[in-house]
């Protein structure tokens, strides 16, 4: 049998910084922004002219919105940080 040699060392791949995945950060902040939305709808005040399911629609998706910003604000901030490691 053939022993390797002592100066050969296993090769390894250099590491790349780690990337956020945008898309499930996008996604998850926008489900959160919509259940947080939607809650503070229905736990808030009843307005006259609309339904709870209406409000719980309209300030679910301003929910969904901001959450949507957030979360990519927090994705970029992640995405730089990760990189300016290497």
């Amino acid at each position: 049998m053939t022993q390797p040699s002592p100066n050969t060392q296993p090769r390894t791949r250099p590491e790349r910084p780690r990337i956020p995945n945008f898309k499930r950060f996008l996604i998850t902040g926008a489900v959160l922004g919509f259940i947080v939305g939607a809650v503070i709808s229905i736990m808030g005040d009843e307005v006259q002219g609309y339904t709870t399911t209406t409000g719980a629609l309209y300030i679910g998706a301003f929910g969904a919105f901001i959450g949507t910003g957030v979360a990519g604000i927090i994705g970029i901030l992640l995405d730089r940080s990760g990189r300016d490691q290497s």
